[in-house]
């Protein structure tokens, strides 16, 4: 391995900071990243599908999941992340990643075998650990692979993995748990429950994974040149400076998570308890429709970010988000109160599809208004609140209504719609009133780039 890093360096290093790698090579670089974070989703999202066993075995309420679900993973992700972020602008990012995927395999593994709450929430706080450094190292490592003319296009594209990911997780975890017998398997003398094998088939791949990031070589960093890097200190001071833009494009998308993940981590349950649906379709035809519909919005915001940009509408890649609430405010709402499973799983579709177009927009958008030497901690950041607000509260607030108001497990539908009403007029609000300031940031950014 040492060998190898060596070459990688001497090659990367020899090549021409204004010239970037050929398209195949950038193209396959995504596509291997792409499928780590797939697999990184199906390790995240599995326990969405196993509600029901775990609160049976571990004698679990609907809050004390969410908690496993939400910041059990979340709190370690988000908090990681920060000093992962500052490892990503320093260090060699490849490296990086192979790191986190044999940890958070490693853990998921280990989740099957937990034999009780604490056990299987320190499993997660694992997976949240390993997790952590990869989306701020592979958007890092895009945008020095990929000219800034395609970047929203190409940021797009590795995001379909997340969407695709989370999908694959649920219909995955449809088939695992269907194909299992009800009693599980023997295995090395020891009988394991279907939920618990649902776990290991999840972390096993990461060995895998982990020889095809091999394949990776850490790319020469972008417009860096006589710009030395950025301290913590630079870090806050920039942001202060551009504070109306960061306190809305770095929370937008929090806010899109805290909707889309207590959805998303509640949705197999809602399926089962008011439709009556065994969980082994729950998962197959929820996995295809999450897939189908973050595919699209996915493609979606990365063509209209680029063409828009290209068109030079005022802050293009952000404004991409307000086709996420126009699709997100009518349909987010109404498909957990639709009278049968058919309708609301066509309206969840179209959920998801506005989640992803918000979602994919905001790597984009983000890395547009930070210099190279602070993208890695300005994901790092986004990814904090993302992971606080979202993965974590998100499901933990669906939860609390159905426990606290309504007191009824059947009542989860009413209690995503009670929680999606007020964080979608907010994000709304967060991005039309943060479109000036960001430009305003981006004029400022090309004026200090024109200074010789």
């Amino acid at each position: 391995m040492a060998r190898m890093e060596e070459s990688d360096a001497s090659e990367t290093d020899s090549l021409p900071a204004t010239d970037f790698p050929p398209a195949w090579r950038a193209w396959s670089v995504i596509a291997i990243l792409w499928l780590v974070t797939l697999f990184s989703q199906l390790d995240r999202q599995l326990p969405a599908l196993l509600v029901k066993p775990l609160k049976a075995q571990f004698e679990l309420s609907d809050t004390q999941f969410s908690l496993l679900q939400g910041y059990g993973f979340a709190l370690a992700y988000t908090l990681m992340g920060l000093p992962f972020g500052r490892l990503v602008d320093r260090t060699n990012r490849r490296n990086l990643i192979l790191f986190g995927i044999l940890v958070w395999s490693a853990m998921t593994i280990l989740a099957g075998f937990a034999s009780s709450y604490g056990a299987l929430m320190l499993a997660r706080v694992g997976v949240g650990i390993g997790e952590a450094v990869l989306a701020p190292a592979a958007y890092s490592i895009i945008a020095d692979y990929i000219a800034p003319s395609r970047r929203g296009r190409a940021l797009g594209a590795y995001y379909v993995s997340l969407a695709i990911g989370s999908g694959a997780s649920l219909f995955l975890g449809g088939l695992i748990l269907g194909a299992l017998p009800p009693e599980g398997l023997m295995i090395g003398g020891t009988q394991l429950a279907p939920w618990q094998l649902s776990f290991i088939a999840a972390g096993a791949p990461g060995v895998l994974l982990a020889l095809l990031v091999l394949l990776v070589r850490e790319p020469v960093r972008r417009e860096v040149e006589g710009v030395p890097a950025a301290s913590i200190g630079d870090f806050l001071r920039y942001l202060r400076a551009h504070a109306s833009t960061f306190s809305r494009l770095l929370t937008y998308p929090a806010v899109i998570a805290a909707i889309g993940y207590g959805m998303l981590a509640w949705a197999p349950a809602l399926f089962q308890r008011k439709y009556g649906l065994p969980i082994t379709r729950v998962g197959v035809t929820l996995g295809l429709l999450v897939a189908i519909g973050g595919l699209s919005g996915t493609l979606l915001s990365g063509f209209l970010s680029d063409r828009w940009t290209a068109a030079g509408k005022p802050a293009a890649r952000f404004r991409v988000t307000l086709v996420a609430w126009a699709i997100v405010l009518p349909t987010a709402v109404a498909w957990p109160l639709m009278p049968n499973a058919t309708l609301a799983f066509i309206l969840l579709t179209f959920t998801v599809g506005g989640f992803a177009v918000g979602q994919a927009a905001a790597p984009a958008a983000i890395q547009q208004v930070f210099p190279n030497t602070m993208r890695g901690q300005a994901v790092a950041l986004y990814l904090l609140l993302a992971g606080l607000v979202g993965i974590g509260l998100g499901p933990m607030l669906i939860a609390l209504v159905t426990d606290l108001m309504f007191g009824n497990d059947a009542k989860i539908g009413l209690s995503i719609a009670v929680i999606t009403v007020p964080l979608s007029l907010l994000g709304l609000w967060l991005t039309s009133s943060g479109l000036k300031p960001y430009e305003r940031t981006l004029a400022s950014l090309r004026r200090e780039a024109a200074q010789p």
